[in-house]
């Protein structure tokens, strides 16, 4: 689905413009990235939805991409702690003890709700094509700058910018030739949407900024035209019930 890549791309790009990413071009010290210590928690809990999505898994159609997608994350986390631990970012605190933004809060209920409650094809627009793409944006733009403070080491970095490329589209092809008119392919859209605008406002709390939410790619003409039923069937089923 071209399109659904299409879309994200875009939501993505408004992210990439938001102040996280503008603030990465203003870090002049490994102390600007405090923010490490909310990845921690991203990290932990990404990895920990992605296992408990493999372990839910019952349609055989799945299993393996998501076994597959779980396996290449599981060590991240504590790949991630050593070299925090090897920079200097622990120095008195321990992994995961400073809390979480309610932003990054918010997005990793999220996952964790995609994870248990969505169906297989809506995990996949959420948690491949909208989280994984942030990632691809997220490594991409933040190793330069580890590499130019000279603390670029170990493979939590490098191995990102190698895989989630590969990961935001795993199962797409699953999920069959679906519309972005389809109420499926607006069921979607909504999905990529929400997941953007999360991911937004998660990583602008990581440098202490509010945004504005991403305004939706959709027209609520067509959305309500799909989602809804036609009011003459309403009227009808109401004067049966009458």
């Amino acid at each position: 689905m071209d399109w659904l890549l299409e879309h994200a791309e875009r939501y993505r790009a408004q992210i990439q413009a938001g102040p996280f990413f503008k603030r990465l071009g203003r870090v002049e010290h490994p102390n600007d990235l405090r923010w490490v210590h909310q990845l921690i928690h991203q990290s932990r809990e990404f990895t920990q939805a992605l296992c408990l999505r493999y372990s839910l898994c019952r349609d055989k159609r799945y299993q393996s991409i998501f076994a597959e997608h779980a396996f290449e994350e599981a060590d991240h986390p504590d790949q991630l702690i050593e070299w925090m631990g090897k920079h200097g970012f622990l120095e008195g605190v321990e992994p995961g003890s400073v809390p979480a933004t309610q932003e990054t809060i918010n997005t990793l209920a999220f996952c964790w709700r995609s994870a248990v409650h969505e169906p297989h094809d809506m995990q996949v627009v959420a948690l491949n094509v909208l989280s994984e793409g942030v990632a691809l944006d997220f490594y991409s733009a933040v190793i330069p700058v580890l590499s130019h403070l000279d603390i670029l080491s170990g493979r939590y970095w490098k191995i990102h910018r190698e895989v989630d490329a590969h990961h935001l589209q795993m199962g797409l092809d699953r999920c069959g030739d679906v519309t972005p008119e389809s109420a499926t392919g607006l069921r979607y859209q909504r999905v990529l949407w929400h997941s953007a605008n999360l991911y937004h406002h998660m990583l602008s709390s990581w440098v202490g900024e509010r945004v504005e939410p991403i305004a939706a790619l959709w027209t609520d003409s067509l959305s309500n035209r799909v989602l809804l039923p036609p009011a003459r069937r309403v009227a009808a089923v109401q004067n049966t019930n009458s």
